[in-house]
């Protein structure tokens, strides 16, 4: 199947991602190795089919490879590495979550969001249980087919969350289904963050937009996120302006002024200090590394 897979979207020599024609599903690959370099992923689940990756936040360090999956509840900013070779490439799945589909199954399961946690940080491994694996395989043999993808892949991805909702992390998506858990609210909040990231955004604003105290609301986005709200909303303008300047062609000024720096000078320490090499150093040697 992975043979198939691979000869059906042409994974070239390099690193990327491609969408899979079915809605939230995409390829992500590397034919190399990649040192550890700052990314941001979505909310949704990181499955491995190939290789490893081993990711850092703070103080937590975790793996994931074939037998790990990742899940993650909100946007996450965080620090990746990438075992690949030409022989041995890393090729991974990304599932965006569906809320709507993470909801009607709690509701067909008689369940409710009442014993969710909020408080757990939004990155996770877990183990690839034989259920998970069994739909992992029925997802890429439908993906090798317009056809087949269309009709059957929907339901196979809903499979694949019906398994992580029942997995060690089901808590915390149970949270993020919720109408007024803390992880709900944290997570619309980050939404409008990552939408308004060039605008000053102010903690207590942000709390008052949660139904939160200021101090509440700090201590609950660390916990979740492993940062504080300043230094996630720096990191996305980091990361926003990165796209702009090696993907869009944007000069280095232009891409710090429509961020939302005002000090080109700032923009270029801060990005240096981040991604450890300067955006005009970037710009000319091709930096690449891809946020999911």
């Amino acid at each position: 199947m992975l043979e198939a897979v691979k000869k059906r979207f042409d994974f070239r020599p390099g690193a990327g991602f491609v969408e899979t024609g079915l809605d939230g599903v995409r390829f992500f690959w590397s034919t190399q190795p990649v040192e550890r370099a700052p990314l941001i992923y979505n909310a949704g689940i990181v499955i491995i089919l190939q290789g490893s990756k081993m990711g850092w936040l703070g103080d937590h360090v975790f793996t994931y490879d074939p037998q790990q999956y990742l899940v993650l509840t909100v946007p996450l900013p965080f620090d990746c590495a990438t075992c690949a070779s030409p022989e041995e490439p890393l090729l991974g799945l990304f599932i965006d979550f569906s809320r709507v589909d993470i909801a009607e199954i709690i509701a067909a399961q008689g369940d409710s969001t009442a014993r969710a946690r909020s408080d757990a940080l939004a990155v996770a491994p877990a183990r690839v249980e034989p259920e998970m694996a069994d739909a992992i395989r029925r997802l890429l043999s439908a993906l090798s087919s317009d056809i087949t993808s269309k009709v059957l892949g929907p339901g196979i991805v809903r499979e694949i969350t019906f398994c992580a909702l029942n997995g060690p992390h089901g808590d915390a998506l149970r949270a993020l289904a919720g109408k007024d858990t803390h992880l709900a609210r944290l997570s619309a909040v980050i939404a409008g963050m990552r939408q308004n990231y060039t605008h000053t955004l102010r903690v207590d604003d942000l709390a008052q937009d949660a139904g939160m105290s200021p101090a509440l609301f700090f201590r609950s986005f660390k916990t979740v996120t492993g940062i504080s709200p300043h230094q996630y909303i720096k990191m996305t303008r980091l990361h926003r302006a990165k796209g702009m300047i090696l993907a869009e062609g944007l000069s280095v000024t232009d891409a710090a002024r429509r961020v939302g720096f005002e000090s080109v000078p700032h923009f270029s320490r801060e990005f240096k200090k981040v991604f450890k090499v300067s955006p005009k150093a970037a710009q000319m040697s091709g930096y690449t590394p891809i946020d999911v």
